[in-house]
């Protein structure tokens, strides 16, 4: 297999960037997603998003077994084939992990894709966990082919020219004792992939969520795709970028909520922290270990403005790998869904406090709009900027 690759804020396997997503997020884009079934087939992008991938892994040498293995390895379940036609995921994040609003259904695009990605055949599921199944199963057709036309058409370096922390060229001074390059080691030593062990399950079940080592271009494919479908149709762009904002506002809520109040922050960041101020560097440091892009940050001022840089965003990136240069900069909505919740957890319900982070809290208190910040996104790379910024602020 091919080795790991660290270079500018992003993970790289396979020439991939990988990137550590929670159930929440992955729940809540994918319903996002299905909610637009009537305008395209959501259904099938969410499947054919990742079949490509798949087969650029194959391309760079992976094998069959391989791809099995990191399948479980990144945190899905766990992949078997049981005849020619015939694969099961007896134990898998989007049968088990991955929750629905309103009536169930089957959740597991992603597998099926995986498996077209492998089999090179167009491939259904037909059982699901969701739904009340014991496994997750799937069968190829063996007289149709699976879409793996790779999508990812243009050439984008990654920027490595990336100041030091707290080296910008306009910005705020900061005094603080964070150590970014420590936390970011540490959280790189956690074991968090999947158990691929015969009891295995092949899911990460850590910070309190249920985590995966997830394919980027993935994300911004079923998002940028489902982007363009609701513009065309008239759909204001407000609502749209709200509907993406939104899942990256839930992950910050659940993955940095769940991870601030972990034994492992308690033991080795907290006690760096001697403000406000220095929690919020911890957490950035966090971020930067989780092959999101290199967060810097640029400004804050309690209870009123967060001002952050990404260099080689995922979003920015991906994007630019995909379409050509945009002319619109509001694009990197996980980013902008995760600053502003940063905000909201410091300067809204006080994580310091350990609260439980239940939906109902989530509803009641940060998602409400009393005392709620708003977020913008001014510079991006995939309109020809150096690094996305994005700024929360409230009057």
């Amino acid at each position: 297999m091919s080795k790991i690759q660290s270079i500018g804020g992003q993970t790289l396997v396979g020439g991939l960037n990988r990137v550590f997503h929670c159930n929440h997020y992955n729940a809540h884009l994918q319903m996002s997603i299905l909610m637009t079934q009537g305008l395209h087939d959501a259904e099938r992008l969410l499947v054919e998003a990742v079949a490509p991938l798949i087969q650029t892994l194959k391309d760079a040498g992976y094998t069959q077994a391989q791809l099995i293995h990191e399948f479980s390895f990144c945190g899905f379940g766990k992949l078997r084939q049981e005849t020619a036609r015939q694969w099961v995921t007896p134990h898998s994040h989007y049968g088990e992990s991955i929750y629905a609003y309103g009536k169930a259904h089957k959740t597991c695009f992603f597998n099926a894709g995986f498996i077209e990605g492998i089999s090179g055949k167009y491939t259904t599921e037909t059982h699901c966990q969701s739904i009340g199944d014991d496994a997750d199963r799937f069968e190829t057709q063996a007289d149709t082919a699976a879409n793996t036309s790779n999508y990812l058409l243009h050439d984008f370096p990654l920027n490595l020219r990336i100041p030091e922390r707290f080296e910008l060229d306009v910005g705020q001074a900061f005094e603080t004792r964070v150590d970014e390059t420590g936390i970011v080691n540490t959280v790189k030593k956690l074991p968090l992939y999947g158990d691929i062990g015969p009891r295995g399950t092949g899911l990460v079940d850590a910070f309190g969520v249920v985590l995966t080592n997830h394919f980027a271009d993935y994300y911004n494919r079923v998002s940028y795709e489902t982007y363009f479908t609701m513009k065309k149709t008239g759909i204001p762009i407000e609502e749209v970028c709200e509907m993406f904002i939104q899942s990256g506002h839930i992950c910050a809520f659940n993955t940095f909520g769940g991870i601030i109040k972990s034994p492992e922050w308690h033991a080795a960041i907290e006690p760096m922290c001697d403000s406000i101020e220095d929690w919020i560097h911890g957490i950035i440091a966090v971020i930067n270990a989780l092959g999101w892009g290199t967060y810097r940050v640029e400004k804050i001022v309690p209870e009123k403005e967060l001002v952050v840089r990404i260099y080689n965003s995922y979003e920015g990136v991906g994007y630019r790998r995909i379409y050509p240069k945009s002319e619109e900069k509001a694009l990197s909505f996980l980013a902008m869904g995760a600053v502003l919740g940063l905000a909201h957890l410091f300067w809204k319900i006080d994580i310091r406090t350990k609260p439980e982070l239940t939906h109902e809290f989530y509803i009641e208190q940060f998602n409400h709009q009393d005392n709620s910040f708003q977020v913008e996104q001014t510079h991006a790379i995939a309109a020809g900027d150096d690094y996305d910024r994005i700024v929360v602020s409230r009057d």
